[in-house]
């Protein structure tokens, strides 16, 4: 990205990420508006994905409106990661590991993977003509799913890859389905554990250890879509109930347990269980939802009222961020966003205690530079008692006086940390 676009970058990045409490009822979050407006003809950003480093990966479309590309963002700042992969525009960022791989295509047909600043290009399966789509990559960064285009017959199938191995396979579709079935893998965890849909059947698998098992309806319908899996092998998505509605539900492979968690779409969930997605309110307003602690939660209020009418949430990390698109009301610019929560003083991770893992994140917080316009790094408010916007010695002490110790059971396999 040249000097002056850049420059033009951060200044409108610093302009959106003028961030404003809203609160309703117990829950409070900040609201952070993550949008490149400089093509003039149609401005569209959104954001994919946030890791529990707090790294947002997404796309904007260029300031010619030519091309789409994949960005980061972080505290503010933005960055075009097309820099990074001299071969082909890094067109879109899909997903990002706890340690900040990045998942994303290329505008060839490319499922890419950027890691340590270098961008690797993922093998077509064997069978495949050309990649489709790159869905989602584990939290360890070592497998990713998505689909790939069989035989250059136009059929998108689910594909799966092994990336430090350099491994790509084309999953074999379910018995029974016509041979024009097409499918796509959604999902995968740390441990291996893929899912898949398939389109136009309304059927879901597993794909564990080579072995393909279909998801069964439990909750009285028989449609069922898939999207997302977390490291307990919960799985979210959407079922068909007896009045043929598709509410948002969860399936506990470990248990054989499905949970209507409420109305619309569960499209992510992290490892605690809390779940995103979206709600289409009267065929016309479409709304982002939270599905936590047996709630279905409406999003909206926490939103600036010109998105707040045409937005779905994409993902959410172990710490309760929640990133998505939101569209301008009338057809207007697409709006990337993030949410963060706003728990008690000291508790940054959200568990109801004040620990030694929230201590490690109070130590990046002190040690960090200030922005630019004087704000906090986004999350560190949590850590500002006196709420004068720095962090110092005075903050600290009131950090050791709230300290409890682990009060809470940690959910999280990998930290949160």
């Amino acid at each position: 990205m040249s000097n002056k676009l850049m420059s033009r970058f951060l200044v409108a990045l610093l302009l959106a990420f003028l961030a404003s409490p809203v609160s309703a009822g117990e829950r409070s979050y900040t609201f952070y508006n993550i949008f490149y407006p400089f093509c003039g003809f149609d401005p569209m950003t959104e954001a994919t994905d946030v890791n529990d480093s707090g790294v947002v990966t997404g796309y904007f479309l260029t300031e010619d409106c030519t091309q789409v590309h994949g960005i980061t963002w972080i505290n503010g700042v933005m960055t075009d990661l097309d820099d990074t992969y001299p071969d082909g525009v890094f067109r879109g960022a899909q997903a990002i590991s706890r340690d900040g791989v990045i998942l994303g295509t290329s505008f060839v047909e490319e499922v890419l993977v950027l890691r340590d600043d270098v961008v690797e290009p993922l093998p077509v399966p064997p069978g495949c003509e050309e990649h489709e789509v790159a869905s989602d990559m584990n939290d360890a960064g070592t497998m990713a799913v998505g689909s790939c285009d069989r035989n250059g017959s136009g059929l998108s199938v689910p594909s799966v890859y092994w990336i430090d191995e350099g491994i790509s396979l084309a999953l074999d579709l379910l018995p029974g389905l016509p041979d024009d079935a097409t499918g796509e893998a959604r999902g995968v965890n740390d441990a291996g554990v893929v899912i898949a849909k398939i389109d136009g059947e309304a059927r879901a698998y597993t794909w564990i250890d080579g072995e393909i098992t279909e998801i069964p309806n439990l909750v009285g319908g028989t449609g069922i879509g898939v999207s997302a899996i977390n490291n307990h092998n919960l799985i979210v998505g959407e079922a068909e109930v007896e009045d043929g509605s598709l509410p948002a539900m969860s399936y506990d492979l470990n248990t054989g347990v499905m949970t209507i968690l409420g109305p619309g779409r569960a499209d992510a969930v992290n490892d605690r269980g809390s779940a995103v997605g979206l709600v289409i309110l009267d065929f016309t307003d479409v709304h982002a939802m939270l599905y936590e602690g047996g709630e279905a939660i409406d999003l909206s209020p926490f939103f600036p009222a010109v998105l707040a009418d045409d937005a779905g949430a994409e993902a959410i990390n172990n710490y309760g961020w929640i990133v998505g698109c939101a569209e301008e009301w009338g057809n207007g610019p697409l709006h990337g966003w993030l949410l963060v929560p706003e728990y008690d003083k000291g508790d940054y991770d959200g568990d109801t205690d004040v620990d030694h893992q929230d201590f490690q994140h109070f130590q990046r917080c002190f040690a960090a530079e200030p922005y630019p316009n004087g704000m906090l790094h986004v999350g560190c408010s949590v850590f500002d008692f006196d709420d004068d916007v720095d962090l110092d010695l005075e903050d600290y002490a009131a950090f050791q006086s709230a300290f409890t110790g682990p009060t809470a059971p940690n959910n999280n396999p990998n930290g949160p940390g």
